[in-house]
């Protein structure tokens, strides 16, 4: 007998039930003719990211252009009421599906899989689907560990994978009606000039977003309501992606090692002084599953490790990685009360813009850097070693009020360039102007910070 879950879900669903839908600018291509064996586009990126409404709008322009719903299937495989997923159930949605619109079978249909990881061996089922369906899939998930070991084990060269983070700065303006006025895109020259109205609101804005983060749901929310559910956010996936996935025996331990992770935004994170004061707080945990824990937080994308620069070539360095939260809103949301880390989360807002400006690098492709002659930390060098390309160099600081303060924040710029002979540094500074710093043949460009999130 038809699961009634199933072929209620199929039912009701409407597209006017998430709309007004925020754009993102996440690109995933030109959709493919539904054919069997074509390649799956794979969503990934932390629960409630806005992976669901990017498959919305995926779906809204596959309207636009001329398919009718009739031929377009969205099911959502987390709830609760279909009890245990298995392939049994992926089964049945399809046939529901086809029950309903039999023209699928012979003219093709659009298929959109959301957080398909709930689903017990859900690759070989796909693998089956793709393989026998005339179909153009699209898939979601909550684990980057989808594409690193499941994906990879079932698709090999069959699916193109897409990362998906919180609302961007330039996301969160277009989301937010207080700068809905502001035009965002540039001219033909690729210049936007920006009036004292505009350059007011955007810096604004940007302090905004350093508080209140890119996650859609918690925008329009007071204060208090939106810390709680981004504070849940994190137990969530702590307990659900980390805790029950990896069969972990210590969630006690699990939970607050992230909180402590997301704590250290933007600085290293010392395992050593982890272990130490957990055994202090009645919570031992070897070092070895701390560093497991971190891997597992860093899979279900609530944090990111960035290495030195040494690691693109070498694993045997010794420095310990900082660590980046996926949202400036989370790492805010979870911070000690009094904490003041606008710096900090002014870097991690920059770390994931870069992110999604370098799709496709191997993951040392945006590195941290010291200097050889004194030390000094460039916070991001982007390119690949191995590839020998060319590195852009960027350090992103509060304000550069004070020639003692620029002198600070340019020196490691100045010595990594002459280290490496390279001609151009960026300072993204919080609260500045632009402007440009010049010695010896080599130059240092200033941006204020709204201004390259807006690029």
């Amino acid at each position: 007998m038809a699961n009634p879950v199933i072929a209620e879900k199929l039912a009701s669903f409407t597209i006017k039930d998430f709309q007004p839908i925020v754009a993102r600018d996440l690109d995933l291509g030109k959709p493919l003719a539904p054919k069997a064996g074509n390649l799956v586009k794979v969503v990934t990126g932390m629960r409630r990211s806005g992976k669901s409404y990017r498959l919305f709008q995926e779906m809204e322009m596959l309207h636009e252009s001329g398919i009718p719903w009739s031929r377009i299937c969205y099911f959502n495989f987390e709830d609760d009421r279909l009890g245990s997923v298995t392939p049994a159930t992926g089964d049945e949605v399809l046939e529901a599906f086809y029950a309903a619109h039999p023209e699928g079978l012979r003219e093709g249909v659009y298929l959109f899989f959301d957080e398909l990881q709930e689903m017990r061996d859900w690759g070989a089922w796909l693998r089956r689907v793709v393989d026998n369906a005339k179909a153009t899939i699209y898939v979601s998930g909550s684990s980057s560990k989808m594409l690193s070991n499941e994906i990879a084990t079932e698709f090999r060269g069959r699916a193109l994978d897409f990362e998906l983070l919180p609302y961007s700065f330039r996301e969160f303006v277009r989301a937010n009606d207080a700068v809905g006025s502001v035009e965002l895109d540039a001219g033909d020259d690729g210049v936007k000039a920006y009036s004292l109205e505009e350059r007011l609101l955007l810096r604004n804005a940007m302090k905004r977003y350093l508080t209140v983060g890119g996650f859609p749901a918690v925008q329009e929310l007071p204060d208090p309501q939106r810390i709680a559910l981004l504070q849940s956010y994190v137990q969530r996936v702590v307990l659900r992606d980390v805790v029950e996935r990896h069969d972990i025996s210590r969630p006690r331990v699990a939970s607050a090692l992230a909180r402590r992770a997301l704590g250290s935004n933007g600085k290293q994170l010392s395992m050593r002084k982890v272990e130490n004061d957990l055994r202090s707080a009645g919570m031992p945990a070897s070092r070895e599953m701390l560093g497991d824990l971190i891997g597992y937080f860093e899979d279900a994308y609530l944090l990111f490790r960035l290495r030195e620069f040494s690691m693109a070539l070498s694993e045997r360095t010794t420095a310990m990685p900082k660590v980046y939260a996926i949202d400036p809103g989370l790492a805010a949301a979870v911070a000690s009360a009094g904490v003041r880390d606008e710096g900090q989360r002014l870097e991690e807002a920059v770390y994931l813009e870069l992110r999604r400006r370098n799709v496709g690098f191997r993951r040392d492709g945006i590195a941290s850097y010291r200097t050889r002659e004194h030390g000094y930390e460039v916070d991001f060098v982007v390119g690949d070693a191995l590839q020998s390309e060319t590195y852009e160099l960027y350090q992103v600081t509060v304000n550069m009020d004070d020639a003692a303060t620029v002198r600070r924040e340019t020196r490691a710029l100045w010595e990594m360039m002459a280290e490496r002979d390279m001609k151009e540094g960026t300072v993204i500074v919080g609260d500045g102007e632009e402007r440009d710093y010049e010695q010896e043949g080599r130059v240092i460009h200033q941006i204020p910070a709204w201004k390259w999130l807006l690029r």
